[in-house]
């Protein structure tokens, strides 16, 4: 490959820093659902199967409504495998999004290795804006 190539490649490119910073704020914010959903999973199974009052007993008294215990099993039960679907595809989120970052973090580490070491190529200026 000739820098000329090089040199219209990395033109080309778009920036992956933009990327970055978006792909790190899906990342916080997926951790923060995931660990979030899990402990309502969590609650929501001690309330169904060993019948504490974590979530549905405040709920229900805040709405002015009262349940029975079979109710209460049946929505705590199924809210309890909703939220722990919803967390495990938070997890996966938080997979892909590190799977982002590190790539994204390797093209700007190429990118620097290849305009430290190749003086033919030149860092691409950023676009003007008009005011």
């Amino acid at each position: 490959m000739t820098e000329k190539n090089l040199q219209k490649i990395i033109d080309t490119q778009p920036s992956v820093s933009g990327s970055t910073f978006l792909v790190s704020a899906l990342f916080v914010i997926s951790w923060l659902l995931m660990v979030g959903l899990f402990i309502l999973s969590i609650g929501l199974f001690l309330e169904s199967f060993l019948h504490y009052k974590i979530f549905l007993d405040w709920v229900s008294r805040q709405l002015s409504f009262g349940l029975n215990e079979d109710q209460r099993w049946k929505i705590a039960t199924s809210f309890g495998l909703f939220s722990l679907f919803l967390s495990i595809i938070f997890l996966g989120v938080i997979f892909l999004c590190k799977m982002v970052l590190r790539r994204n973090h390797f093209i700007i580490q190429i990118e620097d290795w290849i305009f430290d070491n190749v003086k033919e190529i030149k860092k691409p200026r950023p676009p003007k804006r008009n005011s």
